[in-house]
């Protein structure tokens, strides 16, 4: 189906369901919606009909040559068989509809690299996405999904995966053979523990795993050598929790560390080795139970954000004046006392934190 019949059939649809015509749209910062002109029509490479208010889409959308296809933030509920006819595509973003289930025919579409389903009602992923080997980013954030298949494992060129805010109680042992990866999301889930092949992700940067049920960090971590951005806090507001009340001490191993945030757990102390992560800008430790602070703080030399509020602090390492901040949160550490030189650091620190009782 193509040329003119196809033009007048998407034609009329668009004007049936008020698609506008190609344009560029400031609010999304992109080209949206359906051309009329029957050239420009026929030469797409990249349809957007996000934010259109569709329950469905016509089928004769399927025989365009596309390489991007964007329909998020619709109402739509099922994708049309006729999805397998886009045998170029590379990116496909479904994400916040109502989609149940995936037709098998996505898993035929061989040229995908991102493919993003977020936001939907999915229960479960078909094992055929293993035929996406091609593919590079997933998201499958905000989903119902209890489990993942192990023919996951197998798409090698995965460089992104979410599957933040679903129902997963464990991480697989296959996902250390994601050996691409580079970001990992597994916030708000159900997760008591890290499976040892973890620190085959040795490619890793950002690896966030807010918001589960995580008792300890496994010493493999020390492996995820490029680790930029490691989250492993709580929100207050949410059930399940991490409560880690140590810190292994190969975390040290974690050099290239740019940003850590571990608050709202239970930490009871840090590891000497802590004081390794010298490329350190921005760390929140806030709401644990420290009562003290290693010596190896003060090694913490290109640390700029520090919030160590709201625990059992008694006092802190002399060291710590080594350091060149430019926010420090110290709130609500009721027992914390300091010395004459470092009331004289804080001074020299643009943004304070404190408790009026330190003075």
């Amino acid at each position: 189906m193509i040329g003119d019949t196809l033009f007048e059939k998407l034609k009329n649809w668009a004007n049936h369901n008020d698609i506008d015509d190609l344009q560029y749209d400031p609010k999304f910062k992109s080209e949206r919606g359906i051309p009329r002109d029957k050239h420009k029509f026929l030469s797409l490479k990249t349809i957007n009909l996000s934010h259109s208010n569709l329950s469905q889409v016509p089928k004769e959308l399927f025989y365009l040559n596309l390489s991007v296809l964007r329909l998020s933030d619709n109402q739509i509920t099922q994708l049309p068989n006729e999805i397998g006819n886009l045998n170029i595509l590379q990116e496909l973003d479904v994400s916040n509809n109502a989609i149940l289930d995936i037709p098998k025919e996505v898993f035929d579409l061989k040229n995908l690299k991102r493919l993003m389903l977020s936001a939907n009602q999915l229960i479960y992923l078909p094992n055929e996405i293993e035929n996406l080997e091609k593919l590079e980013a997933l998201d499958l954030s905000y989903n119902q999904l209890r489990g993942l298949p192990e023919e996951l494992f197998k798409l090698k060129k995965l460089k992104k995966f979410s599957v933040w805010k679903n129902f997963l109680k464990e991480l697989l042992p296959g996902i250390g053979e994601l050996i691409e990866l580079e970001e990992l999301n597994l916030r708000d889930n159900y997760i008591e523990k890290l499976p040892k092949h973890i620190n085959n992700l040795s490619n890793l940067i950002k690896f966030d795993i807010r918001n589960n049920k995580l008792t300890e960090l496994p010493k493999d971590i020390a492996d995820l050598k490029n680790l930029k951005e490691f989250d492993f806090s709580n929100d207050l507001m949410i059930g399940n929790i991490n409560v880690l009340r140590h810190l292994p001490s190969e975390i040290g191993k974690l050099t290239n560390l740019d940003k850590l945030n571990a608050c709202n757990n239970k930490i009871i102390d840090l590891p000497q080795e802590f004081g390794d992560l010298t490329k350190l800008t921005k760390l929140n430790l806030s709401n644990n139970l420290l009562e003290e602070l290693p010596e190896s703080f003060g090694n913490l030399e290109s640390l700029v954000d520090l919030d160590i509020g709201v625990n059992d602090l008694k006092t802190l390492p002399k060291e710590i004046t080594n350091l060149k901040l430019l926010r420090l949160d110290i709130s609500q550490n009721q027992n914390l006392v300091l010395s004459n030189e470092q009331i004289g650091w804080l001074k020299t620190i643009p943004i304070v934190h404190w408790s009026s009782e330190i003075f």
